[in-house]
């Protein structure tokens, strides 16, 4: 046989092999779209695959030595899954939940600004509420979107007409809107309605499952589980809530909470969902980027009848980064206990605050607040807390400011010896009477006789300060305020105030808002040289003047973060160095001088004497008896601030220390409190509690 005979074989032999492949081909596809095509494209119509988020741990937040201050605990919580949620008989669901949940003792969550009981207002005041109430959710009926207007809210009522309906009308059209029966009882009713309107409003979707209650007890669950062919959709989720190890630093380790609807722009385009707990004040809320989790989702194949087929975890959950402060906690609890304990004994006084900081870093070690609260019966406390006078969620350490008072003298003997106005040896007489205005005379606390520097600042002189701060000047003042970081914020990672630093350019500022006040004047001068006229000084503010009196002149930016560490503690994300705000170039002697005559006052002579004479650590302290406005304390007497600075060892510092008590009186009433913190400070160096190895750092 010839080749062309052979090649012609081999052709005929592939074109039958080709001819029995496409009929294979053609006989499956006859099969798949003409045989049983009808029977697959129902099996593909009735398969459903979803994918929801998993929700991730946030990290904890501990102590400079590794003890925990904030952790999570893990809860079991009742989840509705879109995917097979039962929407036709969603009413009756919910409230055979809502009975059995509160039968097992457990509070069932609410949303509406509506009061609960009869006769209905809303709870709250904004005057558009109630408009964005009504039209918030429309076109969520039944788990869709359509953004339609289905009950024609928007053209029945118009925004005007919409915000003058009152509570049981608006009550009235949710009801409708939900198709809430009337065959329930107005109990049940507004129960049902108000899961309806936290389902809606929270983004009950696909992507997005609602968690209806969290923290339910394990024989409730069982119940739930025992119905599941009822409650079709319902599942059993195990998640995190936040556990606080320490009844402490309550205001300074702040709250977490669900996203408010008016915060969602600022959420929403950083990968969180409407459902997501985030931090709401201090430290959770300025360190939510680290503490915050990574999200993980699971997939879920359901069928037509809601049944599911297949799981699957895409992707795992990643707890957040922990936090590490500088937060001494036995520090804390020493300088809260202390504060409270001698603010309580003083007959009017109203509050106060104590702020402990290592002088050679910024590190805050402690900031005490009176009244505090605590985080951990915070839901079960908070009408007490919100009734209570006091405002014990308020920050009194870095949100609000105090005149100085005569703190503020050591500023002012360090800006006269730096100005050449004053020199340590400068003497002057104190009768009394500050008599340099024929229009007014101001006086002084003492009769101090002759007096240099050293016994002006032990005995507190106004009239020592009155003349060197006009010598001085107001500008001159405002210079020096602004340099020890007055008037400005600090930059701590938490919320503060700026408090206010006295001075003609400062009284202009304050003019443009109230033409009423009168011109910066000579009198305001020497006013704000002993801490009156406009200076106001957050307690945060004094630690740190007190530091940078302490350490040479270098105003270090406080903090309270020292580190943040990976979830699993393996790695570093990132280590805090210690930041100067500010490098005053001022001669080392004028700065001892200063020092010296704030030992002065711990000494027997001194205004802080008392409290402190034959101490065994040598202590640099000024007090101050500041006036305030309205004068008044809760037993209606005039009572002062009572104001403290201070740092020791005072001949190689660590730790500057700062109280404030609210209508106190003198200024060395709050003394013991910060004779406690060093005590506690020295005494206990080194004693730490036995705390994981991996977790302790360096003081």
């Amino acid at each position: 046989m010839d080749n062309k005979t052979k090649l012609l074989h081999r052709l005929l032999a592939l074109f039958v092999v080709l001819a029995l492949l496409c009929g294979v081909s053609a006989a499956g596809l006859y099969s798949l779209q003409i045989i049983n095509g009808e029977q697959y494209r129902l099996q593909a119509e009735r398969h459903l695959t979803s994918t929801s988020v998993v929700s991730a741990a946030r990290g904890e937040i501990l102590d400079r030595y590794g003890r925990p201050l904030v952790t999570n605990e893990s809860v079991y919580s009742i989840r509705f899954d879109y995917a097979y949620w039962d929407f036709d008989n969603q009413n009756d669901i919910l409230l055979q939940l809502v009975q059995l949940v509160i039968s097992a003792g457990v509070d069932v969550p609410t949303a509406l600004p509506i009061t609960q009981q009869e006769p209905y207002t809303f709870t709250c005041s904004a005057d558009d509420t109630v408009y964005t109430t009504l039209t918030s959710f429309i076109g969520e009926k039944n788990g869709t979107s359509s953004g339609q207007d289905k009950l024609g809210l928007k053209s029945k009522y118009g925004v005007s007409e919409a915000k003058e309906l009152d509570a049981p009308s608006v009550l009235a059209v949710l009801k409708s809107y939900y198709n809430i029966s009337d065959s329930y009882t107005p109990s049940n009713a507004r129960w049902i309605l108000e899961q309806r309107y936290r389902m809606s409003t929270l983004g009950f979707s696909r992507t997005n499952p609602f968690i209806f209650v969290e923290d339910v007890p394990m024989d409730l669950i069982a119940e739930i589980k025992e119905r599941s062919s009822l409650f079709k959709g319902v599942n059993i989720e195990t998640s995190t809530v936040r556990k606080y190890e320490t009844d402490c630093a309550a205001q300074i380790l702040g709250r977490t909470g669900i996203i408010y609807k008016e915060d969602w722009d600022k959420y929403k385009d950083k990968g969180y969902s409407m459902t997501d707990i985030v931090g709401k004040s201090g430290l959770e809320m300025s360190m939510e980027e680290y503490l915050r989790g990574k999200k993980g989702s699971r997939m879920v194949d359901t069928d037509v009848t809601g049944e599911v087929t297949g799981t699957m975890e895409a992707t795992a959950p990643q707890p957040g980064d922990n936090v590490i402060t500088t937060l001494d906690i036995e520090l804390q609890k020493v300088a809260e206990e202390s504060l409270a304990r001698v603010i309580s004994q003083i007959s009017g006084a109203r509050g106060g605050a104590a702020v402990v900081v290592k002088v050679d870093t910024g590190e805050v070690l402690a900031a005490a607040n009176y009244p505090t609260y605590s985080q951990a019966t915070f839901l079960e406390d908070s009408a007490a807390i919100n009734d209570n006078p006091l405002e014990p969620t308020r920050n009194r350490a870095f949100q609000m400011a105090y005149p100085p008072g005569s703190t503020f003298k050591p500023m002012i003997a360090l800006a006269g010896l730096e100005e050449g106005v004053i020199t340590p040896n400068t003497i002057m007489v104190c009768n009394h009477y500050y008599t340099r205005f024929s229009s007014r005379t101001f006086t002084c606390l003492g009769w101090h006789g002759t007096e240099d520097l050293t016994k002006a600042i032990q005995k507190s002189c106004n009239i020592y300060f009155y003349e060197t701060g006009y010598m001085l000047g107001g500008a001159t003042i405002e210079k020096w305020s602004k340099l020890f970081g007055f008037g400005q914020k600090t930059g701590i990672e938490v919320g503060e105030i700026a408090g206010s630093a006295a001075g003609p350019t400062y009284r202009a500022q304050m003019l443009e808002n109230n033409p009423l006040l009168n011109q910066w004047q000579p009198g305001d001068v020497v006013q704000a040289a002993i801490g009156q006229s406009d200076n106001t000084i957050t307690p945060l503010q004094l630690a740190v003047y007190a530091a940078t009196l302490a350490n040479g002149g270098t105003r270090y930016q406080p903090t309270l973060i020292k580190s943040v560490k990976s979830y699993d503690y393996s790695r570093t994300v990132m280590e805090n160095e210690p930041k100067v705000a500010q490098k005053l170039d001022i001669n080392p002697d004028n700065l001892q001088t200063v020092v010296n005559a704030m030992q002065s006052v711990a000494d027997e002579g001194g205004t802080a004497a008392a409290t402190f004479a034959n101490y065994p650590i040598p202590i640099a302290i000024k007090t101050g008896t500041a006036e305030h406005m309205g004068g008044k304390d809760f037993d209606g007497n005039d009572n002062d601030h009572s104001v403290i600075i201070a740092f020791a060892p005072a001949d190689d510092p660590e730790i500057a220390v700062a109280v404030v008590g609210e209508c106190a009186g003198h200024g060395s009433a709050t003394a013991p409190v910060a004779r406690d913190i060093f005590d506690a400070y020295f005494q206990g160096e080194g004693e730490m509690e036995s705390v994981p190895a991996e977790y302790i750092l360096q003081k």
